[in-house]
């Protein structure tokens, strides 16, 4: 007599790749395979992430650095349109020195200077700061200046006395030292810096080259100060579009 009991088919031992018996769900290759693939977006997702935001990064480089080029030779143009061919003190492949009224800070005199005086008596010389260059002049001459301490409402105190007599209403205006120079760093990265009364900066950075060019009344090249009329810039840098120039007339 076989006394053995069968095994209910509801009961049965799991065939192979179930996870639970008798109901249907991912089997072990499945849900490894499905971390797989999970794992393959996810790396294709962050790799084109990556891409994207380094060409937006390289996007945004080269916009602000056409931006910086551009803005860089407004301020040129403006400040070089100030000077003359008088004012300019250095004209070189690399740098240009010249003076020029930035402010336009101008005044008039209100009564005769003396030579040996140290004060003068102006309209309005408030704000003009201490070691400033001054000029006076007069329908026959000019004299050169620094001052001693900030001007006041009414008067100008200077480091060194008058030499020569003027008489009222004599000009009298503020001559910034203007200088705009390459500088080439440890990486041989050009700079385009610019200089005012001594304080430095970068005008514009990340450049290849910088180079000014003189040019006279008929359009020549010149390396005769006197004889310029029109100053010439130009810049490179590595980027599209990365060549751009200016070519500024002086005043008369």
């Amino acid at each position: 007599m076989n006394t053995g009991h069968s095994i209910p088919d509801s009961i049965q031992p799991p065939h192979a790749g179930e996870v639970f018996p008798g109901q249907s769900g991912f089997t072990l290759i499945e849900l490894m395979l499905s971390l797989a693939i999970g794992a393959t977006v996810v790396a294709a997702t962050l790799n084109i992430f990556t891409v994207t935001k380094s060409h937006a990064e390289k996007h945004f480089t080269t916009i602000r650095q056409q931006q910086d080029m551009r803005v860089g030779l407004e301020v040129f143009e403006q400040e070089v349109r100030l000077a003359t061919a008088e004012s300019i003190q250095t004209a070189d492949p690399d740098r240009i020195l010249f003076q020029a009224n930035l402010s336009a800070l101008r005044t008039n005199t209100t009564g005769a200077l003396l030579p040996g005086q140290f004060v003068i008596i102006v309209q309005d010389g408030s704000g003009w700061g201490a070691g400033k260059t001054i000029v006076i002049c007069s329908a026959t001459n000019c004299e050169s200046h620094r001052l001693a301490r900030t001007g006041q409402r009414n008067q100008l105190t200077l480091v060194e006395p008058l030499e020569s007599s003027f008489s009222a209403g004599a000009a009298v205006e503020v001559r910034n030292r203007v200088l705009y120079y390459a500088k080439r760093d440890e990486n041989e990265t050009v700079q385009l810096m610019r200089m005012v009364d001594g304080g430095a900066s970068v005008l514009i950075g990340r450049l290849q080259n910088v180079r000014f060019s003189y040019w006279d009344e008929m359009g020549r090249r010149t390396d005769t100060m006197p004889n310029v009329k029109r100053v010439g810039l130009e810049i490179q840098s590595n980027q599209p579009q990365g060549t751009m120039r200016r070519d500024v007339p002086l005043q008369s």
